[in-house]
């Protein structure tokens, strides 16, 4: 079965993603989380509390969320998905250099095995990797590792909750890859190079930074095509 590109989808919240995984069915799948677990389960367990406002339940007990009904799909489908927390660009380098050879998919496999990678470009912010150059070693890694298994390579970040501002999606540029808070992870700029340096005080478009920056998004699209997710398309 041919495999699609690389896709980078719009962001999603920890309770998003891991339904997008378990509705795969059944197909191998290697989530890598780029944060420590601690940080990812307080993530999850938030994003779950708040999936339905008990204001619109007039006294009864909220529904449970999907994720906490253990239906046998579901069981089914975890069997198949494996978890990784890395906590550092060096990390994930160094991870993708040796893939583990046992996710690779088979030639003439009717389900190709998926590769997710939930907050690439976080895990690369407030570092000395946060740069053109140091984001564009990382996704060449990640896209080598999907080639070498036959797999198909997906990156999700994180949804940030900033207080409810909401975006007009007939005025984003990117198609069909824009959704809720994609405009503004994949605008934001960095610099070209590694170890550039940051202007103190200095609020521009650029992001402070001295010398050239570029559009995350540009970067990525070198490599992936930008769709919304599910979690999208439901709403």
């Amino acid at each position: 079965m041919p495999r699609t590109g690389p896709l980078a989808l719009s962001p999603a919240l920890p309770s998003e993603l891991l339904t997008y995984i378990l509705s795969q069915s059944a197909k191998p799948t290697t989530l890598i989380i780029c944060q420590p677990r601690t940080a990812f389960l307080s993530s999850l367990r938030d994003s779950i509390t708040t999936h339905d406002d008990p204001s619109d339940n007039e006294g009864r007990s909220p529904p449970e969320h999907p994720l906490l009904v253990p239906t046998l799909h579901q069981i089914a489908t975890s069997r198949h998905v494996k978890l990784v927390f890395i906590p550092t660009v060096s990390h994930l380098r160094a991870y993708m250099a040796v893939f583990p050879k046992e996710d690779h998919g088979q030639e003439g496999e009717k389900k190709t095995p998926l590769l997710v990678v939930y907050g690439l470009v976080e895990l690369h912010r407030d570092t000395s990797e946060w740069s053109a150059q140091g984001l564009g070693n990382s996704v060449a890694g990640l896209v080598e590792a999907g080639w070498r298994g036959r797999l198909e390579v997906v990156v999700v970040e994180r949804q940030v909750d900033d207080g409810g501002v909401s975006l007009n999606l007939d005025d984003l540029e990117m198609g069909e890859g824009e959704g809720r808070d994609a405009r503004r992870v994949w605008e934001q700029r960095m610099p070209m190079l590694n170890g550039s340096v940051r202007r103190a005080g200095m609020e521009s478009e650029d992001g402070g930074w001295s010398g050239r920056t570029v559009e995350v998004g540009r970067i990525l699209g070198r490599w992936f095509r930008f769709r919304k997710g599910n979690w999208e398309l439901e709403e």
